[in-house]
């Protein structure tokens, strides 16, 4: 008797493991998600030395030339940072290149094939105190994998306002609610120095 009892409760023992080793692996998988509330992301950060490797490489069409110099009129320009801190202005196959410092986004030429009288000259200079990058990502889950979304740059100042056409970037939300941009020509993922957990965009939950 005392045989039979102790198997019985060996086979209920064996039982209720089985069952508590299942509800623990399906606790932990959650699905292969990453667990975290997911948001539709639209903010706007301030352009740096940091932010603006998100952009690098990319051209970015500005629909404005004007922005940069009344010579150019109102046509497009593709504006290019070649690094964080350099950048190429291209009309055609016209260009000026130079520099870039950041508080206000200065844009200081150092060399131009614009011909006098048509476009930027060796010197210029152009300042934009508004300087920003807007980052919008559909479905993003905190914790979880990257999802497409877009990079647009803001310019506002003096000569004028104007917006870049959107770039497509790869963006993810880190555990921790740090926003992050995977800029697709570089492959470099950059820190765009805002936590989204912290900016009162609501998110639509699991």
């Amino acid at each position: 008797m005392q045989r039979r009892n102790l198997g019985k409760a060996m086979r209920y023992l064996v039982a209720v493991c089985a069952l508590v080793s299942s509800l623990a692996l399906f606790a932990c998988g959650d699905g292969g998600g990453g667990g975290g509330q997911t948001f539709n992301v639209n903010t706007t950060v301030p352009a740096t030395a940091n932010t603006v490797a998100a952009l690098q490489g990319q051209a970015l069409t500005i629909p404005n030339g004007t922005v940069f110099n009344a010579a150019i009129g109102n046509n497009p320009v593709t504006l290019t940072f070649n690094t964080p801190t350099t950048f190429t202005l291209a009309r055609g196959t016209t260009t000026a290149t130079g520099t870039v410092a950041y508080g206000s986004c200065t844009f200081t030429v150092t060399a131009s094939t614009f011909a006098a009288g048509t476009g930027p000259q060796v010197g210029n200079t152009v300042t934009f105190p508004t300087c920003t990058i807007t980052v919008s990502a559909s479905n993003v889950e905190q914790g979880g994998a990257q999802v497409s979304g877009t990079l647009t740059l803001v310019l506002s100042g003096a000569t004028g306002s104007a917006s870049s056409s959107p770039v497509t970037v790869n963006v993810f939300i880190s555990e921790t609610g740090e926003l992050f941009v995977v800029n697709l020509t570089t492959g470099a993922t950059v820190d765009m120095n805002t936590n989204i957990t912290n900016t009162g965009i609501v998110g639509t939950g699991r």
